[in-house]
């Protein structure tokens, strides 16, 4: 039977969480889905718990040698056969009836990407799940729409699967969500916003979100330095995704100010060289204005923020 989508998730040492995350996946699966799981050579028991299903439920089920969550990704969209494709990470759990709901939108509207909501809930905390989905669907005519909260977790969307055709995530780099998405986006030529949610997203301590590292402040440059390039396509677009990364940015340079202060001074005056002044008042982004403006003083402020947390 075609498969209309493709859940593609990338399996490393998740054996606290990967059962609940699966079964909020197969319980709702229907014969138009198929599941992907790739396994980042995990060493806890995760390849255990996958082969448990085996028998109860048809997937497919890849095991790699530990190479990142970006090359599982791009493995599982060589693998996948759906028209569509949707991302959801081995710690997290899909929201009921999320499938159901998607396959009859994209039945009924066949868009390029599809936005949908999520809920953060903190590791070791109860999930309080929705038990109903605001069935309005909103079009958007806007790519800025898109954009307007700063949310590019791939996990979050539904892409039609040819918006990757010639495009991977980025190997050996962090936050590659927000590395590709906002170009994925851009490339996309109808969209709706989904006003349900798709994911119940776990804040872990230990995740890449809450720990510090120079190599963050690198990717974030990296970010930085591809989206420059890429305002000459259209300048408003990627003024706002250059807006919303240079805030980041700075804060990345705070939070690991500490491991090495002459590092990370030199990459802010890579990206202010990046940067202009006239692409942040082109965003019309007033806190990202502010930042360029007196990014020394903000710099500043925001490692006396973070202090605490980091030193």
């Amino acid at each position: 039977m075609l498969k209309i989508l493709s859940i593609i998730i990338p399996v490393y040492n998740v054996e606290l969480y990967l059962d609940e995350c699966l079964k909020s996946v197969f319980e709702q699966v229907t014969d138009e889905v198929e599941v992907i799981i790739i396994n980042d050579g995990s060493t806890d028991n995760s390849d255990e718990i996958v082969k448990s299903y085996h028998g109860k439920y048809h997937f497919k089920y890849v095991y790699q040698e530990n190479k990142g969550i970006s090359v599982a990704r791009n493995n599982g969209i060589k693998e996948s056969k759906g028209k569509y494709l949707s991302f959801l990470d081995s710690d997290d759990i899909l929201a009921d009836d999320a499938i159901i709901n998607i396959i009859a939108e994209i039945k009924k509207s066949q868009c390029d990407l599809y936005k949908l909501k999520y809920i953060k809930f903190n590791d070791g905390e109860k999930v309080r799940k929705h038990t109903k989905f605001h069935e309005n669907i909103k079009d958007s005519n806007s790519k800025l729409e898109l954009i307007g909260d700063d949310s590019f977790y791939c996990w979050s969307y539904i892409f039609k699967r040819d918006l990757f055709d010639n495009v991977e995530f980025d190997c050996g780099r962090y936050f590659e969500d927000q590395l590709i998405i906002p170009t994925i986006i851009f490339n996309a030529t109808t969209y709706k916003i989904m006003n349900q949610i798709i994911v119940y997203y776990r804040n872990r301590i230990n995740s890449i979100t809450n720990t510090v590292s120079l190599s963050h402040v690198d990717d974030a440059l990296f970010g930085l330095s591809r989206y420059s390039k890429e305002y000459k396509k259209d300048n408003i677009y990627f003024s706002k995704i250059l807006a919303e990364q240079y805030i980041s940015f700075l804060s990345k340079c705070a939070r690991a100010d500490h491991l090495d202060h002459l590092y990370v001074m030199n990459m802010i005056k890579e990206a202010n060289k990046l940067i202009s002044i006239k692409m942040m008042i082109k965003s019309k982004v007033i806190k990202s204005i502010i930042y360029k403006l007196f990014s020394k003083i903000v710099f500043y402020r925001l490692i006396h923020v973070t202090k605490k947390d980091y030193c």
